[in-house]
């Protein structure tokens, strides 16, 4: 049941979040947006961090991090500059194709298997993602 919770937050959080990129991204310029996202995760982020017990450090993992939110920023900085161009509708199911990176990684760098289902699950995810973005 505790998966469920996270589950829905993290969907509920990540949902809500594409939506209103949508609305900031055509009101103010993306860097000014930008700016607002990251001062958003450091507040969010050091509140979670400490509250929760984390600590600071130096190592890969630490580096890793970095890259990870750095990685987000730039994301969230082209789905800005989309969001002037493209409807939210389109963008966002669009953005669900980056499932076929961390799957294709898992697979040659971690030796997760590839099952038929798997295989199965991938090809209707992405058909469901191409058929959402679509235009009529």
């Amino acid at each position: 049941m505790e998966r469920i919770g996270w589950l829905l937050l993290m969907l509920g959080t990540w949902g809500a979040a594409g939506f209103l990129m949508k609305i900031i991204g055509v009101r103010i310029d993306s860097y000014s947006a930008v700016l607002g996202i990251v001062i958003g995760y450091v507040i969010v982020g050091l509140a979670l961090g400490f509250n929760g017990g984390g600590k600071l450090g130096v190592s890969w993992s630490y580096g890793a991090a970095l890259i990870v939110g750095g990685c987000y920023i730039v994301g969230n900085w082209a789905f800005l500059k989309l969001a002037r161009m493209e409807e939210v509708s389109v963008i966002v199911p669009l953005g669900g194709l980056n499932i076929i990176i961390p799957i294709v990684l898992g697979i040659l760098l971690l030796g997760e298997a590839i099952t038929l289902r798997k295989l199965a699950g991938i090809i209707f995810a992405l058909l469901s993602i191409l058929l959402l973005s679509g235009r009529e």
